[in-house]
């Protein structure tokens, strides 16, 4: 089973550390792997960085795009596609979403467009792989 947790990340921040992106998987590393006093710190810097999920505007965009499809549903706030290649299913916390999927990776990408589409400066982590990203790449700055 594959688990990918996604913040979103303040403007200011991911404008700046664009390209550095290794160091907010090294800051969410660090938090999940210290002692309670660090972590208490460490939980702070996270949640200054991180907006709040707004679940309203989430779950409407979802619904947009994938109410359609057959193979989506929702069961206990957890929204779910899943096939004969594959399953993924999203859950909307308070400071992050989560995605866990097993199978082809088609499932979970299904979650990863919609994403995508949103104005947000969305944060993909997989912590136990190593595997980080934007789920919607910055554009760089043109100096002129």
């Amino acid at each position: 089973m594959r688990q990918c947790e996604m913040y979103i990340i303040d403007d200011l921040f991911a404008n700046y550390y664009y390209g550095r992106e290794r160091m907010f998987f090294n800051l969410f590393k660090e938090c999940v792997e210290s002692r309670a006093q660090q972590q208490e710190i460490l939980l702070k810097q996270i949640n200054y960085i991180t907006k709040p999920i707004p679940t309203l505007r989430i779950h409407t965009h979802i619904m947009q795009h994938l109410q359609t499809r057959n193979d989506f549903f929702i069961k206990k706030g957890v929204y779910s596609i899943e096939n004969k290649r594959g399953t993924a299913r999203l859950k909307i916390n308070e400071r992050h979403l989560t995605i866990e999927s097993t199978g082809s990776i088609d499932s979970e990408m299904y979650f990863m467009e919609v994403l995508r589409s949103t104005e947000y400066n969305i944060l993909a982590l997989d912590l136990k792989n190593e595997r980080y990203g934007w789920v919607k790449p910055l554009r760089e700055r043109k100096f002129v």
